[in-house]
């Protein structure tokens, strides 16, 4: 959709803003753009971008491949946006569906932590979760929190983390006050702020006929507000990402310039290839480097990020607590279900069964006293009596054991078990099986002496057909 004259009078102020090549742009279909779930791939002996070609019968043929995203390792574009719904490797989170300028994100911070480890990230505005996956495919990190302020956006947030399956993504629900008992806990803080979402307007028609210089104002009063409380808990030093999917220099440039206003952040520039196509910006007051990215200059939407070092605060001390209710070490009839290679400790809740990486048990148990939290580790199952009814969360994760047997489904099969119909399995003995789809699990069934039952959550199955 054209933009509309008004917006357009309100960017030729921003850096890099050409009119009429922007306007052609929005002539144009919005890029389609994934990234691969890496560890869903670890032991494929092809690259990424093979084993993709190997696995999704077409999406990511050679005919429909355009290319790698220059700044995020394994993303990739497409021609053409396929029917993802009716694919059934992106319900096992072998990747996710994400424009391709907001992955500029995964560049950043791998610059500038480069060989920094075992750090924790907030990600605080989480919803629907692809820079949280993104996060959580970055070595950096041993703890990530994807928080989500309203309530409605979680269950998008929860899904999408447990199909990527990684056991050190953490979801929760809270307001961005609710972190100021944190403060100094994370060493990065992801703060992709709700906008006016003018980058968006080559996706969504509907974002460019709500545009109105009102909501630009309103949005960047909305960011102020979500900066000030959602930042107290970044450590100093620690290193901070704004971004949304704005043009406007108000919620932008200008709200760099709220950051720095007192002396407690400093800007840091990221080196880029020029070829890329992103703009350099600087705020008008404090000169704080920001990133914009324009349509008609690469194959992307419109997005902005910065990023941010903290100069200011301390760092989290953890307080004296006694053992939480609940927790337990006796769960050797568990090894059968969990690779004992990982160093993982299990915890109960009511009957159900969670684990979460040894090296997190401590802070786990912290944010599950300050925070509502909505996912904690992996759920690995309910317990039955000496053993347990098992957990899609584990069927997404990598910590499954490898003596789970397991059957091989073609795309007819796979399709019909995320629909929840019946169909023939080929199956000889009974119990639980771990499905998959070319290699990556999808899914619980128990077969029984006459049927078998599909565990898929019902809440998740595709309803569409063709």
């Amino acid at each position: 959709m054209i933009p509309s004259e008004i917006f357009l009078s309100t960017m030729r102020d921003c850096a890099g803003f050409s009119v009429s090549a922007f306007v052609d742009a929005h002539a144009n279909d919005a890029v389609v753009s994934i990234r691969a779930n890496a560890s869903k791939f670890e032991y494929a002996s092809a690259s990424i971008e093979q084993s993709l070609l190997t696995a999704s019968d077409g999406i990511f043929a050679d005919e429909n491949l355009a290319g790698s995203v220059a700044w995020c390792e394994n993303a990739f574009y497409l021609k053409q946006r396929p029917s993802f719904t009716l694919d059934p490797l992106v319900h096992t989170g072998a990747y996710y569906v994400q424009e391709a300028s907001s992955m500029f994100i995964h560049y950043g911070l791998s610059t500038i932590l480069a060989e920094q480890r075992n750090l924790k990230a907030l990600d605080l505005c989480a919803a629907p979760g692809g820079k949280t996956t993104l996060l959580a495919s970055l070595p950096h990190f041993r703890l990530v929190l994807a928080n989500e302020i309203i309530q409605s956006r979680v269950q998008a947030l929860y899904e999408n983390v447990v199909k990527w399956g990684a056991s050190h993504v953490f979801v929760s629900n809270n307001d961005p006050e609710d972190f100021n008992n944190l403060e100094g806990f994370f060493d990065v803080a992801l703060i992709d702020a709700p906008c006016s979402g003018s980058g968006l307007f080559r996706k969504d028609s509907d974002t460019s006929r709500m545009w109105n210089p009102d909501l630009v104002d309103f949005c960047s009063a909305r960011q102020k507000r979500i900066l000030t409380d959602g930042t107290k808990a970044l450590a100093a030093n620690g290193v901070l990402v704004y971004s949304t999917c704005s043009y406007s220099i108000e919620e932008n440039e200008r709200n760099l310039d709220f950051l720095m206003r007192d002396g407690e952040y400093e800007s840091i520039q990221i080196s880029i290839d020029r070829s890329w196509g992103v703009i350099e910006t600087e705020s008008p007051v404090h000169h704080a480097f920001g990133y914009r990215f324009y349509p008609d200059k690469l194959s992307g939407e419109g997005f902005f990020c910065a990023f941010l070092r903290k100069r200011t605060g301390g760092y989290f001390t953890h307080p004296e607590v006694s053992q939480k209710k609940g927790v337990d070490t006796h769960f050797d009839f568990l090894n059968k279900w969990i690779n004992p290679a990982m160093e993982m400790t299990y915890s109960t809740y009511d009957k159900d069964v969670f684990v979460v990486d040894t090296i997190n048990k401590e802070d786990v148990q912290l944010l599950q006293r300050i925070l509502t939290i909505r996912k904690s580790g992996i759920r690995i199952g309910s317990l039955l009596r000496n053993d347990i009814i098992p957990d899609h969360e584990l069927a997404m994760s990598t910590l499954y054991s490898s003596e789970i047997r397991t059957v091989e489904l073609d795309k007819e099969q796979a399709l019909k078990y995320l629909r929840k119909d019946d169909f023939s399995y080929d199956i000889t003995e009974l119990g639980w099986i771990l499905l998959t789809y070319k290699g990556i699990t999808m899914g619980w069934i128990k077969a029984l002496s006459g049927r078998v039952n599909n565990y898929y959550p019902m809440k998740w199955r595709i309803l569409m057909r063709k």
